[in-house]
């Protein structure tokens, strides 16, 4: 019995030290723990050693301390799935935890039965560890097998470490048309990453980074398309290169996409599904590759002459609601109305006349399919402008109701200047808000029928919300020429005034508010569908 107290005891002395170990090194606290003896020790049920925590916690400082108390065999502990505590440092990304770590034991990249050091960074994108590791570990990655090369490879490209990809390539060519577990290769990792090819604008410090990282990609593509040149003849439905064509379509990778056609123009005439590239990219709206069609000429015309299984033309593709992400980026239901409409009627211009009042197996045109299928929209865009119309009103009445002429330029007189600035100002307040109200009027008296949305709507919304910018503006101005007459002989409350002045520009607030939706209407009713650029 006290020999199981004994135990018991302990036991318990072992589950304190264990918490104590497990909280210092999760907060990089050494000092609390160096009354313990073995400070190296497994302290979690799945396995995990101190060091194990400290380097998931990236506590680079107390991993120092805690190397200085081991041995190199201390550091090959795995957890209870096979993973040392550098696989841990990996996921971190901190290059200087690794680094004291391969002092201590250099074979440890090597280690370990669970999931790679290597892999692990390469999968997270942390591109200095998987730099680091790969060039202490690059003889013996040539000794994997082909399925965990290219495991490594697409995690490589699918994380943009694009160096460490092609390094990996010339040792091993046969990765350019590798899979992984899941059948994806180099090629359908870059057709889903628009962003491999075209670098948004960014701060000029990463311009030459992007610059050299947009290049590799660039050479990897290359590389790996050339791996399928054999087969290009023979394409069908199932092939890579008719898979990645249209995995770009689907997501809008145009620079993809173009190469893959420079490469093999008869790729152009491949179709999915009896669908051709331009009839995804109306359906899906990716604008730049539908422009494609302006540089091919009468090619264009008979790829876009197919009609699809159900009878529909690829007007009736355009006559769809759009993805939602595509509606999501416009302001607002009217303006995701008016660019359907857009959107329809551009594609309208490229299709031969018969399209136009062809049926599709249902017996709907493209007309009374767009019209079906954007009622709800054209509902939502009508309450939309309602609304925005409803408020911008109540707006503009009170400036008219504010700046109606007074009595008030009276106590100007001793002040010319002054009352030509409060009589100009409220003059130019009155008339822009009354042609704003007038505007927001026949806003709310319109039909909303399809085509109002088109134009006449968003300009008149555009007038009015101009007109309601001006009149605030010019109120503001009325009001601190009358204000400054009252009183800028005030001088003992100099401060107060101050105050005065500058809550007196709170209606400014509203002319901020609205600045994005005037920004909105007038590019999405004025520059919709720029010229683009020269493709192929």
């Amino acid at each position: 019995m006290a020999t199981k107290d004994f135990n018991s005891n302990d036991d318990e002395a072992v589950s304190i030290e264990r918490g104590r170990l497990y909280r210092a090194a999760l907060n990089g606290d050494w000092k609390s723990i160096k009354d313990i003896q073995k400070i190296q020790r497994k302290i979690t049920k799945k396995g995990e050693t101190t060091l194990h925590i400290a380097a998931a916690a990236n506590q680079e400082e107390f991993v120092r301390n805690l190397l200085k108390t081991m041995i190199k065999d201390n550091l090959i502990a795995e957890n209870t799935v096979g993973n040392t505590a550098l696989t841990y440092a990996a996921a971190t990304g901190n290059v200087n935890i690794a680094m004291a770590m391969l002092e201590k034991n250099h074979q440890l990249p090597n280690l370990g039965s669970g999931i790679k050091p290597l892999y692990m960074a390469a999968s997270l994108g942390h591109g200095q560890m998987t730099n680091y590791l790969y060039s202490q570990t690059k003889e013996r990655v040539r000794e994997w097998d082909d399925k965990e090369q290219a495991k490594l490879f697409i995690a490589c490209v699918k994380s943009g470490l694009y160096g460490v990809a092609l390094q990996m390539l010339e040792d091993n060519s046969n990765l350019a048309a590798a899979g992984n577990s899941d059948g994806e290769t180099a090629l359908h990792v870059l057709a889903h990453d628009p962003s491999a090819f075209v670098s948004e604008i960014r701060p000029w410090l990463k311009l030459k980074q992007e610059n050299s990282k947009q290049s590799q990609a660039n050479e990897l593509f290359e590389i790996c398309l050339q791996a399928y040149g054999d087969d290009v003849e023979n394409l069908n439905e199932t092939s890579v290169i008719s898979h990645v064509l249209f995995d770009a379509v689907e997501v809008g990778n145009t620079e993809f996409l173009v190469k893959l056609i420079r490469f093999d123009f008869d790729l152009l005439w491949k179709t999915r599904n009896s669908k051709s590239i331009f009839h995804i990219a109306v359906e899906k709206r990716h604008e730049s590759i539908f422009n494609i069609l302006n540089e091919i000429g009468s090619i264009g015309d008979l790829i876009i002459d197919r009609i699809e299984e159900d009878g529909s033309n690829i007007l009736h593709l355009a006559a769809g609601l759009a993805p939602q992400e595509k509606l999501n980026a416009i302001s607002g239901a009217a303006l995701q109305m008016q660019q359907e409409i857009l959107w329809f009627k551009e594609v309208e211009k490229v299709v031969s006349p018969t399209f136009k009042e062809m049926k599709n197996n249902k017996g709907d045109t493209p007309y009374i399919l767009f019209a079906k299928n954007h009622e709800e929209l054209r509902k939502e865009g009508e309450k939309w402008m309602r609304s925005t119309a409803e408020y911008s009103m109540v707006v503009a009445i009170l400036i008219g109701l504010i700046m109606f002429p007074r009595e008030k330029a009276d106590g100007l007189k001793d002040s010319p200047n002054l009352v030509r600035v409060f009589s100009v100002s409220s003059a130019i307040a009155l008339f822009c808000s009354s042609t704003s109200l007038v505007m927001f009027l026949s806003i709310l008296t319109s039909r909303y029928s399809y085509n109002d949305f088109l134009v006449w709507l968003p300009v008149r919304l555009m007038i009015g919300v101009a007109s309601l910018f001006i009149s605030i503006a010019a109120m503001m101005v009325a009001f601190s020429a009358s204000f400054w007459s009252d009183n800028h002989n005030h001088q003992e409350l100099p401060l107060i005034l101050v105050v005065i002045g500058l809550f007196a520009c709170v209606p400014i607030i509203c002319v901020l508010l609205k600045y994005r939706l005037f920004v909105d209407i007038v590019r999405s009713t004025f520059f919709r569908f720029r010229k683009h650029r020269r493709l192929l």
